[in-house]
């Protein structure tokens, strides 16, 4: 053989293994890296009434179901003391901190409408998650706010965009527009038996 088909060889070889590298399972692929969205993201404080499916004293967690039907295992705060007082399968009113981010997905005409009816049923995967669809109901660039509702309904959320970044996007974004949402629980900062 040649230098050169030695070197042709190996090429082929090397597009060969990186092609076929994508078909095995992420163990054999390596370490996996988050990919950065470009979105809104807004720190919100939910308190819910969920049923709580256990409780981790040791490592200080929390596994509980939402009325929506998502299982969240978030972190409970120091100041949390009343963990013993709660059972496994019981329902309590649980106040946590999320990051909702909402990413750029303009969406308006025909293709919106579509959109806002399939989020109205959203499937397993999407509420386990943390994704949603919302639609955009208002823009108020004075204030530097965009309200936005769930496209199953509810109530109507505004979130305030405080940085020069948040604010650009918000500029973006129009009234109608339909976008992904997405929640991250980051930690419990109370937890109390329901009545």
């Amino acid at each position: 053989m040649t230098k050169r088909s030695i070197k042709w060889a190996a090429g082929i070889s090397m597009v060969a293994m990186l092609s076929l590298g994508a078909g095995f399972p992420a163990a054999a692929q390596g370490q996996i890296q988050a990919v950065p969205r470009v979105g809104l993201s807004f720190p919100s404080t939910i308190t819910a009434l969920a049923k709580i499916e256990s409780i981790d004293t040791d490592t200080r967690t929390v596994a509980f179901t939402t009325s929506d039907g998502r299982l969240l295992n978030v972190p409970v705060s120091d100041g949390v003391k009343t963990l013993d007082a709660i059972p496994d399968a019981s329902m309590a009113n649980v106040t946590y901190n999320e990051v909702v981010t909402i990413l750029n997905l303009r969406q308006k005409g025909p293709g919106s409408k579509e959109a806002r009816r399939e989020s109205a049923n959203p499937n397993a995967s999407d509420i386990e998650s943390g994704r949603f669809t919302l639609t955009v109901t208002a823009v108020d660039l004075a204030r530097n706010t965009v309200s936005v509702i769930d496209g199953r309904g509810g109530m109507v959320h505004t979130y305030s965009a405080n940085t020069p970044a948040k604010q650009e996007m918000l500029k973006k974004t129009k009234v109608g527009d339909v976008v992904i949402g997405l929640t991250t629980p980051l930690l419990v900062t109370a937890i109390s038996p329901a009545r």
